[in-house]
């Protein structure tokens, strides 16, 4: 009996006197006996919720940084692709895009030219020609040559070719004045003084 009692006293925390354990006030000195706030259930069960919410946050944390990049690489995927696509697009466009040359003889271009050079800048001016004529003039910088029509080797005026690359110029390099030759390229101005002005894109 006497254990049993024993078992449901606890001291005072104030004057060490033995009181009941369900006593909130000591009898001997009113101290006040409450159980330490760790140790009381709403604080237990606050610790917990707490905890468990903040797993939780991690957790979730994880799976928002794993969909941010795959959402990131499927953009970079995305882009690539577009990026290949418009390439691909511009490759066969270019393949596709074949320059077709109008033939005309230089002493056609002359007389139209002599006959009414506001007429013949509108036929030809931008225009992509493939000329023939006499070879009159080379430059000895491998700039341009002049090429003039065929039926008058006394000719002056005529079209003004210029050479764009080093692979015209070695087969210009060849060739003597006088020679009958054929030139592709684009017309890029006409005038009644100086004749016309081309840049050459192939040489026959």
């Amino acid at each position: 009996m006497v254990d049993n009692q024993n078992a449901n006293l606890k001291p005072c925390k104030h004057c060490g006197h033995m009181m009941a354990k369900s006593a909130k006030v000591c009898p001997n000195c009113g101290g006040k006996n409450k159980p330490p706030i760790y140790k009381r259930p709403w604080f237990i069960a606050i610790a917990v919720i707490f905890v468990l919410g903040l797993i939780g946050g991690i957790g979730g944390g994880k799976s928002s940084n794993s969909g941010s990049s795959s959402t990131t690489s499927s953009k970079t995927e995305t882009t690539s692709t577009s990026s290949q696509e418009k390439k691909e697009a511009k490759t066969v466009e270019e393949k596709e895009e074949v320059i077709e040359y109008t033939h005309y003889e230089v002493s056609e271009m002359m007389d139209d030219l002599n006959g009414n050079a506001m007429k013949a800048q509108s036929k030809y001016k931008d225009q992509y020609i493939e000329i023939t004529g006499r070879l009159s003039n080379i430059d000895s910088d491998g700039k341009y040559i002049s090429v003039t029509r065929s039926d008058d080797e006394w000719a002056i005026l005529g079209v003004h070719c210029t050479i764009k690359t080093e692979d015209q110029r070695n087969q210009i390099m060849d060739m003597t004045i006088g020679d009958t030759v054929t030139i592709r390229g684009k017309c890029t101005d006409v005038g009644e003084v100086l004749g016309y002005y081309l840049d050459i894109q192939e040489i026959d």
